[in-house]
């Protein structure tokens, strides 16, 4: 009988263990998952400037890992009181309103469905806990748009064969995967990255590479790709490092005179080159085509688009007319016009002038508060975050005065995802000094 009465519980111990035994193994299941969740974001930061399909792939698997793995609930509490996640989150908010109210129609829904990108920081602030895994995300988009621009200079010394769309069209010379303002944003972008971590790195080998990383970049945007929006950027973009180099506002008045004249000195070596020059000419005989010949150039279909979009912007100033309205109430603005099909766009080119066709005077104030926010944020990090995140936010506000970013795969994807890796920021502490905290 005893022996009997020992097998039995004996038997129903081992039957106590085995859910135990299951339920360590899914949380190690669930450990893994959070882990491929982390490597997923990264591998779509890497994929944003190669390949749109694989950036939604990454991304999506990035959120089913982070929902199915440990600390699910934890994670998402506290990825959700983020300010970058808020923000984004809140414009959000915003155009889901303007959706409801604008007519019945397709054209909400495709700029809504756009709008899933601002769901991005909230997915990457779910996995990347720590300020190490989030420079990590940097670093992957830096190490892609790195490869980009190695093939670009191949291609323009010769090792390399162009793109057979480079034969006609000026936009894909130099270009790998995607156009020449496209490219030319993401190597302004690497450029500001790349500087940003030359200004903090102590070894002499590695600042001196981080440096000619930088200038190889913005040599090739100014005369290799020569995309008019990015010399419009590029100039604000060399005044604040210069500014930064110089000593920031520590700088005294001699050292900004020194480096204003040096910038001053490149701008007009670049100016004075033959390749620029006729660039900019272009862009002068652009106006004049169209203002005596009412041709569709380049500069000629923004200032169409500019000046037909003000009357809809009156036509509802407030509130604007709604979510992915501005091409309906457009086309309605030019519809009796003959041979205007060159003029027919699916944006203004122009981001403020979108937000107040579309969301209105409510929306746009909306918009400049949470880029006031960002940057105060922004303000807070510590290097070398700052430099670059600034770099970005300056980047992002000069490129939407001549193009609609948010209109574009290429353009959300790379501003949302970077800006998804700001470091979380903890409260000032008694000496005030900002500190990143580890959620």
């Amino acid at each position: 009988m005893p022996v009997l009465r020992d097998g039995i519980q004996a038997q129903a111990g081992h039957g106590s263990q085995r859910p135990l035994t299951v339920q360590r193994s899914l949380d190690v299941v669930r450990t893994y998952l959070v882990k491929i969740g982390c490597w997923s974001v990264l591998l779509c930061l890497f994929s944003v400037p190669i390949n749109k399909p694989a950036t939604n792939i990454f991304i999506f698997l990035a959120l089913v890992c982070s929902l199915l793995g440990t600390r699910a609930v934890e994670r998402w509490r506290l990825a959700v009181r983020q300010p970058v996640v808020i923000g984004a989150l809140v414009w959000l908010a915003v155009l889901g309103l303007s959706a409801l109210y604008a007519p019945p129609g397709e054209e909400q829904w495709k700029a809504l469905r756009a709008g899933v990108a601002l769901l991005y920081p909230l997915i990457v602030a779910s996995l990347l806990e720590t300020p190490q895994w989030r420079t990590r995300g940097m670093q992957a988009f830096g190490l892609a748009a790195s490869l980009i621009l190695l093939v670009s200079w191949c291609q323009f010394i010769g090792l390399l064969p162009e793109r057979a769309e480079a034969a006609h069209n000026p936009a894909f010379l130099y270009t790998v995967f995607k156009d020449y303002t496209q490219q030319g944003i993401e190597f302004l972008v690497l450029a500001a990255m790349a500087a940003s971590f030359a200004e903090v790195q102590s070894e002499r080998k590695r600042k001196i590479l981080l440096w000619a990383l930088a200038a190889a970049a913005i040599v090739d945007v100014v005369f290799l790709l020569q995309s008019r929006t990015s010399y419009l950027i590029v100039a604000p973009l060399l005044a604040f490092w210069a500014w930064r180099l110089v000593g920031g506002p520590r700088a005294g008045w001699r050292r900004i005179a020194l480096g204003a004249l040096l910038l001053a000195a490149c701008g007009a070596v670049a100016v004075m080159t033959p390749r620029v020059q006729q660039r900019l000419l272009q862009a002068k005989e652009d106006v004049s085509n169209y203002s005596d010949k009412r041709q569709a150039t380049s500069m000629g279909i923004r200032l169409e688009l500019w000046q037909r979009t003000l009357p809809i912007i009156a036509s509802a100033p407030l509130l604007g007319h709604g979510l992915g309205q501005w091409r309906s109430e457009y086309q309605a603005e030019v519809k009796d016009f003959p041979n205007y099909d060159e003029f027919r766009m699916g944006h203004p080119h122009q981001e403020a002038l979108l937000i107040l066709s579309e969301q209105g005077i409510v929306g746009l104030a909306v918009f400049v508060a949470l880029l006031i926010l960002l940057a105060r944020n922004i303000a807070r990090l510590p290097p070398p975050q700052r430099s670059f995140y600034a770099s970005l936010l300056l980047i992002y506000v000069t490129a939407s005065l001549a193009n609609c970013i948010w209109a574009d795969f290429s353009h959300r994807h790379v501003f949302m995802t970077l800006l998804a890796c700001i470091p979380f920021i903890a409260k000032r502490n008694n000496s005030a000094t900002p500190t990143v905290a580890n959620p």
